[in-house]
């Protein structure tokens, strides 16, 4: 009878510690059908208008065959970053205050608009074994405000990635580069996606502290 009782309550302690896990989960955002889609190796977009801004909020999820540090890793390497990123010239750490707080000068060009720097400050940080990033515009020529946030999760044998971002322009380019600031956001994550796969297949994955998240792996739901 006490084995039964034990058995009993160490099912339900795994029970409630899964649904706190996936309580935290950013998979919970997604519909059935959005989850399948990413399952499925597709890109899922999730836009949300913002009250008084002409761009909306997007949210992108895809799932990504190499663990949460390949990601980071290529999330850090900013001067690597104008070889797999479209439409990027350059990406400057101007001041670099501590391990894991990046203030960088980012040079592109968009088409209509031509070479354009946005100055932003990414913070890094981990959240149990996810890595989040979080910028804030600091200087633009284009923008009034954009912030946005990269979340990273182990999912499977891999990871789970959302990339978060807000831009509320300048009134004068308000409607002038609204796709092509859309498409760049989609064409940044799957540059991203791709960068990671590739160094993880080549072994070129390397730890960067604050924990190296990406190294335990999580069942995949």
């Amino acid at each position: 009878m006490k084995t039964k009782l034990l058995q009993a309550l160490v099912l339900l302690v795994v029970a409630a510690s899964a649904s706190a896990v996936r309580a935290d989960s950013l998979l919970d955002d997604l519909s059935p059908d959005q989850l399948s889609q990413m399952k499925s190796g597709q890109m899922v977009v999730r836009p949300t208008d913002v009250d008084g801004a002409p761009w909306p909020r997007l949210q992108v999820y895809v799932k990504v065959n190499a663990p949460v540090q390949a990601v980071e890793d290529v999330f850090r390497d900013y001067s690597g970053a104008s070889s797999y990123i479209p439409n990027l010239v350059s990406a400057d750490v101007l001041s670099h205050p501590n391990p894991n707080t990046y203030d960088v000068r980012y040079t592109s060009t968009m088409p209509l608009v031509g070479k354009v720097s946005n100055t932003v400050r990414n913070k890094y940080s981990y959240d149990g074994n996810a890595l989040v990033v979080n910028w804030n515009l600091l200087q633009s020529g284009l923008a009034d405000e954009s912030t946005g946030q990269l979340r990273v999760e182990p999912y499977g044998s891999g990871s789970v990635l959302r990339y978060t971002n807000f831009v509320r322009p300048k009134s004068s380019f308000a409607f002038l580069a609204k796709g092509a600031a859309l498409s760049e956001v989609k064409a940044t994550v799957a540059a991203i996606k791709k960068e990671a796969e590739r160094r993880f297949d080549a072994g070129l994955v390397k730890g960067t502290g604050g924990g190296s998240p990406g190294q335990q792996k999580t069942p995949t739901p």
